[in-house]
């Protein structure tokens, strides 16, 4: 179906937009008889000269929108899902060709990050021996030699399972016919390592059905269906309740992580759009203490906090506040002393933090996607833009490859992109000043929001530490929006509260390279250890905490 959207204000001025559906047939019968009325030069009927008067309407409100609201055709093209929704840029065929002195010029490219290495579960190693000969006997081949050890061959077998094995336990029972006292048979170490006598769902299983939700975006009902199909029905139900009772077992490290968050010294933070299907409107404070405004939207707020000692910690929030009060709700933990934490993001007003002192620093892919979008309609001036502004990125590559500290590093950028930094303002304010310049078009706009935030861009060559960009919270980000799109809303604010807690928990542990599954575990089957002391079962902590209570129970079974 072709959707026309035109302005019936052709037939009645004030009316609002509607919306003509013409399908493939009806819309080739029209072509058809205004190529027939062109060529015998014949009228058309009043209700194709209607249906033609909505189509021209309809391309000059499209044109008018464009101009306003500098709808660009590249982002009209990703809007209808045409291209790929993509900052890089196309290759110039010209780039190929060679100048007046035969060099080549060199392509644009954007440098892309070194994929980080996660750690692998080793492999369980099993021994076979040989049951048919032995060492020291004649070769039976020969007869001559004797068999000696040499070096064993190797097999490595990845093998699939089933993602929830059932048994079924039968556990030999005696009763005295006197007092009526059970004595029970005991289960077997293994069995009661992934949970108690009691306990259906093992701590294993609780943790894949977590994992699935709430990393890979696997909603309740997909899980319940695949469970079906393995031979296995576990309904969605009950797949939400085994994940309540994991958000409950590591609440205590989620608070944890709320608490060490607040001293970080860098915080990079963004939002993106949820549902919640059961959220009432909320009257809440204003960002600038001027009133209350009446809020319904949801939004996911990510949080990294970068810590001195190099751990980091990603926090999430589902809830109808945003990214700068998520933040604001952080910082209420904060020690006092410290110095203010740099905060990256965008320019958006719900980044605001208020109740705080910070340093606020600027993302400069927002800033260099004001251009991105418009390249196409400017390609010389915005493909000069682009190529200075690579030079920053390139610059911070250079920082990353070398491993220079933070005052080595704040040198290197204050050398080599601070200088590619001020020819883009100079620039940009030489535009803005001439006489023939539109300022309120797409090119207008992406030198002002330039020039508007510049002290905020530039905060990398001012302040160490402080980071180019925001791509990393953006990366975490999809974590979320995976789930999003997988599942589409939450049902209640209890299921949101859920997902904040695992998630966050889920994102801290795998950027610390932490096998999540075996973490999930170890958390659920020390859940009153992890409740008196939260702090040793962070991520980066648990594992000497495990060694620890392992050397104490064989010290006690010693003695």
């Amino acid at each position: 179906m072709y959707k026309l959207l035109a302005l019936q204000g052709v037939m009645k001025r004030m009316s609002k937009p509607s919306i003509t559906e013409i399908d493939r047939k009806a819309l080739g019968e029209l072509i058809s008889r205004v190529e027939e009325a062109i060529k015998h030069e014949l009228s058309l009927s009043v209700e194709d000269m209607k249906l033609l008067l909505l189509a021209i309407s309809t391309l000059c409100n499209l044109q008018e929108k464009i101009e306003q609201n500098d709808v660009t055709l590249h982002k009209l093209r990703k809007l209808l899902g045409m291209v790929q929704s993509s900052e890089r840029r196309q290759k110039d065929p010209s780039n190929d060709e060679s100048d007046k002195n035969g060099d080549e010029k060199k392509k644009r490219k954007t440098s892309k990050p070194k994929k980080k290495k996660t750690k692998r579960a080793p492999p369980t190693i099993v021994h076979h021996k040989i049951t048919d000969f032995a060492r020291g006997q004649l070769c039976p081949a020969c007869s001559i030699g004797k068999l000696y050890k040499f070096e064993p061959a190797n097999l490595l077998r990845i093998t699939g399972h089933d993602k929830f094995e059932v048994t079924q336990h039968v556990v030999e029972q005696l009763r005295c016919n006197a007092c009526q006292m059970i004595y029970k048979a005991k289960l077997p170490e293994s069995v009661l390592e992934d949970g108690g006598a009691d306990q259906m769902y093992g701590y294993s299983a609780r943790a894949i059905m977590v994992i699935d939700k709430f990393y890979s975006g696997l909603p309740y009902y997909h899980q319940e269906n695949l469970s079906d199909t393995f031979g296995r029905p576990i309904n969605a139900s009950t797949i939400f309740d085994q994940c309540e009772k994991v958000a409950n077992d590591v609440m205590p490290v989620f608070y944890e992580l709320k608490k060490q968050a607040a001293n970080a010294y860098q915080f990079l933070i963004d939002d993106t759009h949820h549902r919640i299907l059961k959220q009432q409107a909320e009257w809440r404070d204003k960002p600038n203490g001027k009133g209350q405004a009446l809020r319904s939207g949801v939004y996911c707020s990510g949080l990294i906090a970068q810590l001195d000692d190099g751990h980091e910690i990603i926090l999430f929030e589902t809830s109808l506040g945003h990214a700068g009060e998520h933040l604001d709700s952080i910082l209420q933990y904060r020690q006092a002393g410290l110095a203010p934490p740099i905060v990256m993001c965008d320019a958006l007003s719900s980044n605001t933090v208020t109740k705080t002192e910070v340093k606020v620093s600027h993302c400069n892919s927002h800033a260099r996607r004001q251009f991105v979008e418009i390249e196409s309609k400017y390609p010389d001036e915005v493909g000069w833009v682009l190529d200075t502004y690579a030079l920053i990125w390139k610059a911070d590559a250079v920082c990353k490859e070398k491993e220079l500290n933070p005052e080595e590093r704040l040198e290197y950028h204050q050398k080599n992109s601070l200088p590619a930094m001020e020819k883009i303002r100079t620039w940009c304010k030489e535009k803005l000043a001439a006489d023939d310049f539109e300022e309120n078009g797409g090119l207008g706009k992406a030198i002002k929001y330039f020039l508007k935030h510049y002290d905020r861009l530039i905060q990398f060559c001012v302040v160490p530490k402080a980071l180019v960009d925001n791509n990393r919270m953006e990366e975490k980000l999809k974590i979320v929006i995976r789930g999003r799109k997988m599942a589409h809303f939450h049902q209640t604010a209890n299921g949101a509260g859920v997902s904040n807690v695992l998630v966050s928990l889920l994102a801290t542990a795998n950027s610390d390279e932490k096998n999540i599954k075996y973490y999930l575990q170890a958390l659920q089957k020390n859940a009153d250890r992890v409740k008196e002391s939260p702090a040793s079962w962070l991520p980066w902590n648990y594992e000497k905490t495990l060694e620890k209570i392992k050397t104490e129970t064989k010290t006690e079974n010693e003695n």
